[in-house]
């Protein structure tokens, strides 16, 4: 029989690697073989905790052609597969997103519980069943719940969060500034990295017949990445606007050293759902938010306002 493909959305972030590789550990120590795929371009904080540790990085794929069975890890929607992944071999989802497609994948058992990382959900199936994780892995989806729940600062961190991060790191051995090292490793958005940045994380959703993007960038020194490079920012989502023939988009800048999210965007139009959902006020084309919130977050929210 051929493996099974375990992989995550387009350009992914340290969770769905991290979960996709753990996941892999998972199974193959109960009994079943898999292999992890990823496509386009891992984000900078993956290429960082994997040099950093000498892990070695999983394979890239361009779609799931050669595999007939498929396993979602950190995913959940069509859209962020970009037509890579057939609907019909897919088997399992593992994500953490209220809003989700998970009904379009016929033959999927699908777990999906409210989490802070869908890394946790992996490192749970560990502890449930009693069986060793490896370093590698250990410190693969520690770092990936710091990363997703800002350290444990943003609102929808879980204290099984906190509970499986405390278990892996019993492993992983990782220090108590460590955050800060994964933070600061992804905060360099010097020349045109900021446009592969808000390029390679860019999500958009169909809400009522509207179609809107956010781009998200989480660093520390969010204040002036916004401020000082606004008008980078805003080429780049005019351009992502036109070539998607999207109706809103906006960019999420998350400081992570502190609590606070900085919205750009100059559409009008966007400003004033944003002014309204989200309640915050733009001077120019840069509002401030106090309280951490991410797109997974605004997301059901935006959804509501924009389908009523």
């Amino acid at each position: 029989m051929k493996p099974v493909l375990i992989t995550c959305y387009v350009n992914p972030d340290l969770d769905g690697v991290a979960a996709a590789i753990g996941y892999r550990e998972f199974l193959a120590k109960t009994g079943r073989d898999a292999v992890v795929g990823v496509m386009g371009e891992p984000h900078d904080e993956v290429k960082y905790v994997l040099n950093r540790f000498a892990i070695p990085a999983p394979c890239q794929i361009k779609n799931s052609s050669t595999f007939d069975q498929v396993i979602l890890a950190d995913a959940s929607d069509l859209i962020g597969l970009e037509g890579n992944i057939e609907a019909s071999k897919v088997i399992e989802i593992i994500d953490h997103r209220k809003i989700n497609d998970a009904h379009l994948f016929p033959n999927a058992k699908v777990q999906i519980e409210m989490v802070g990382a869908a890394a946790t959900l992996i490192a749970e199936k560990f502890m449930a069943t009693n069986l060793a994780i490896s370093k590698e892995s250990a410190i693969l989806i520690y770092a990936a719940i710091i990363s997703n729940t800002f350290n444990f600062k943003a609102a929808l961190t879980t204290d099984r969060d906190r509970l499986a991060a405390a278990w892996l790191n019993q492993t992983a051995h990782l220090p108590e500034n460590f955050w800060k090292e994964l933070f600061l490793a992804k905060s360099d958005l010097s020349g045109a990295k900021l446009a592969e940045r808000i390029e390679g994380d860019f999500a958009w959703f169909v809400m009522g017949n509207k179609k809107l993007g956010i781009a998200q960038i989480e660093i520390i020194g969010a204040e002036k990445l916004a401020r000082d490079r606004e008008a980078e920012i805003i080429k780049v989502l005019d351009k992502l606007k036109a070539e998607m023939k999207l109706d809103y988009i906006f960019q999420s800048t998350v400081e992570l050293d502190g609590v606070k999210n900085y919205f750009v965007c100059s559409d009008e139009k966007t400003k004033a759902l944003l002014e309204k959902v989200l309640e915050v006020r733009f001077i120019g084309n840069v509002a401030e938010r106090p309280n951490l919130i991410m797109r997974k977050q605004m997301v059901p929210i935006l959804k509501e306002e924009l389908e009523k």
